[in-house]
Formats: C-alpha cells, structure tokens, sequence
C-alpha cells in the first residue's frame, strides 16, 4: 500500500497557482484541455501546480506553456478539491483529492473526467507556447543580425 500524500496547508482563495503544459494536448489553439488536468499514477501527492510560472514549469524539460488557476474558485468546486502548499517546496502546490483517470473504478474515472473539465474550463490560458524562465545572473547579451 501507498503511502499517504504528505499535506501541506490550505492556500487562501485570493491566490494563483499555475499549472504547466507539459504535453501538447493539453492545449488546444486558445483553450485548456482537461486532459491537462489529468491524475496519473506518478501524481501520488495530487495535480502539481507552481506558485509562480516559473515553478510550474521547473521540473520539465520541455513545456508548451501554462495556465492559471484561482484557487478560491477550485476550492467553492463542488468536488472537495484542496489546493495546497507544499511541505517539501514552498514554491510548489498540488490540488488534493483529484481522483485516478486510470483507476480500474469505472466510477472514479468518470468522476476524474467531470473534474478534469471542471478545471480546465476555470482555467486561464496565459501562454501556448513554451515558458522559459529568465535565469538570476548576467544574461547574455543578445546577438545582433549579421550585415
């Protein structure tokens, strides 16, 4: 049996937390896909979300992108969905109580597609295309075109 996720504390409803695109589906032209908003079996602790876009999208080696979320508006779901802080990394959030898209309950999935829609209809797309951080320290300077 799994271990039980370790839970931070409940983020205020004033917040926005970010949610990374790391795969192209889970974006459409201008929209949020549900299929962004997917559990998966590696997603022990819940849906992983940044406290800021440059957290959201620390962990990947490619994203095509992100969105915000308000988490007042996640938490007045009528799911029980929890949006909280992260014990292990304080720029890190995960929504609780999301269930398994790939659960064998065929009860769950179909709960797990409801609030995948759910999500990603509050959702906002910020940007569909790839989100690179700006890096603390000297930056490069920017190459000129050649005459």
């Amino acid at each position: 049996m799994a271990a039980p996720p370790v839970i931070g504390d409940l983020l205020d409803d004033a917040l926005e937390v970010f949610r990374a695109f790391s795969l192209d589906g889970h974006r459409k032209k201008q929209k949020v896909r549900a299929r962004c908003f997917y559990r998966l079996p590696d997603d022990t602790d819940g849906v992983s979300l940044g406290r800021t876009p440059d957290a959201a999208v620390a962990h990947l080696e490619y994203n095509h992108g992100y969105c915000s979320l308000n988490v007042g508006r996640v938490h007045t779901m009528p799911y029980g969905l929890q949006v909280r802080s992260d014990p292990k990394d304080n720029l890190h959030a995960l929504i609780h109580n999301v269930p398994f898209i790939d659960s064998p309950d065929d009860e769950e999935r179909k709960a797990a597609e409801v609030i995948a829609g759910a999500l990603a209809r509050t959702a906002v797309l910020v940007t569909n295309e790839p989100y690179i951080p700006v890096t603390p320290g000297p930056q490069p300077a920017p190459r000129l075109p050649e005459v």
